[in-house]
């Protein structure tokens, strides 16, 4: 009897780093101005800004980001547009790819994704996002799997 949690404590023990990191975080973005090339149908657009993201452990991280969207054909779509985005700050970096629909005429879009990290703290890392806001400031989500 005493093997069988002796071998689930050695077991926890090696996959405790792990778990550590597996946490949620809220966003707040703040967008620059957005470079839109193309015409009404067929839109691409580029754009910078920061955001602070608050972990659920407490910390918080100033980041700056980087997206390029481009809008999807009106006659094979599931989302209206899809980002690609970088996020950096001093602990590391992670990308999100968003698909993202209009929500009204003014702009507001919501946006569900996947994110992948890729240097420092993230490197290797995956989880989940989700975002909504006009012209890139809003308010997002980010839930860490590993």
């Amino acid at each position: 009897m005493k093997r069988p949690l002796m071998y689930c404590t050695a077991a926890i023990s090696l996959v405790a780093p792990t778990i550590a990191f597996a946490q949620t975080a809220t966003f707040k973005t703040t967008g620059g101005e957005a470079k839109v090339v193309g015409i009404t149908g067929a839109i691409g657009s580029f754009q910078d800004g920061t955001s602070i993201a608050t972990y659920s452990d407490g910390s918080t991280r100033n980041e700056t980001w980087t997206c390029i969207g481009v809008s999807e054909s009106p006659n094979n779509k599931v989302f209206d547009m899809l980002f690609v985005c970088d996020h950096n700050s001093e602990v590391g970096s992670y990308m999100i790819k968003f698909g993202c629909n209009n929500l009204n005429a003014d702009g507001l879009r919501g946006c569900i994704g996947g994110i992948a990290g890729i240097s420092g703290i993230y490197e290797g890392k995956l989880g989940g996002a989700t975002w909504s806001g006009t012209d890139g400031t809003g308010l997002g989500t980010i839930q860490w799997l590993e």
